[in-house]
């Protein structure tokens, strides 16, 4: 009984297409980006639930990353990869679906139906994977921060970027101070949105007159599974501020002075100290 259904639709398939029927235009698949050549990506015929043979396909928009075979309507990716962060309508980085637009036509091939080819419009919903390595924008981060600053003050680190989508964009943020800054510095990130910001805190008092600059390190990790990492150098420098009162060496000094000295005689050289 099955059969005899099954031999029944295929033949009103075909007895529509001989008639100028129009084929649904919501034709749909699904793939992973970066896949090898020649994966399948669906099959015309069968989804079109038209006869085995007796059709000629051939793809009009969708090249050339896909390629059809002609005789069965089988739909394969080619020998250029499908870069999700490449296509032209998937580039924003925050829309979580990306499609691939194709375009096949159909012609019936059996003698006397009359009729010109049939078009098929369809998409293909690129899935992401994660192969993009979130980074910062360069291997040397730099904030300069003012040795009086008050402790518990905020400053903005640049974010991280990553042209993978959804759970495999930027996860998390880490810093790694070492011992002489561990209870100077530390991390706290902020979400904006869908965005998250990494901004470094200051714990504790600064002194240029002491040390004017830090070197930490601040990583990246993305959601995927599985995770990318990613990570720089986060220079810290302390700019001076004018928290030193200039002082002599000593409370009181003596000189001696001829008489007929001539006017702008120098009489005696000190060096100050301020900060």
């Amino acid at each position: 009984m099955a059969a005899l259904r099954r031999h029944f639709l295929l033949c009103l398939a075909a007895a529509l297409l001989r008639r100028g029927t129009a084929f649904p235009s919501d034709v749909l698949y699904r793939v992973p980006e970066e896949q090898p050549p020649s994966k399948l990506v669906g099959s015309l015929a069968a989804d079109l639930g038209l006869p085995d043979s007796g059709h000629l396909y051939k793809l009009q928009v969708g090249s050339p990353y896909l390629r059809v075979d002609g005789k069965t309507g089988d739909t394969y990716t080619t020998e250029i990869p499908i870069d999700r962060e490449t296509l032209r309508d998937c580039r924003d980085i925050f829309e979580d679906k990306c499609y691939l637009e194709f375009e096949v036509s159909i012609t019936d091939m059996v003698k006397g139906n009359g009729s010109g080819p049939r078009q098929i419009e369809g998409r293909v919903e690129v899935l992401d994977i994660n192969d993009n390595t979130p980074q910062f924008s360069s291997p040397i981060l730099t904030l300069s921060i003012p040795e009086n600053i008050h402790v518990g003050a905020l400053f903005s680190i640049p974010v991280a970027s990553d042209r993978d989508a959804g759970n495999n964009g930027v996860a998390e943020y880490s810093l790694s101070t070492g011992p002489e800054a561990e209870r100077l510095f530390g991390l706290r990130v902020a979400l904006d949105t869908d965005e998250k910001l990494p901004q470094l805190v200051v714990m504790g008092n600064l002194d240029r007159e002491k040390k004017d600059s830090y070197d930490l390190n601040i990583s990246v990790v993305d959601g995927g599974r599985p995770a990318r990492a990613g990570g720089a150098l986060l220079r810290v420098v302390v700019t001076d501020q004018n928290d030193n009162a200039p002082k002599f060496e000593r409370s009181h000094y003596e000189a001696e002075l001829a008489e007929n000295s001539p006017p702008g005689h120098s009489v005696l050289q000190n060096k100050n100290q301020a900060g």
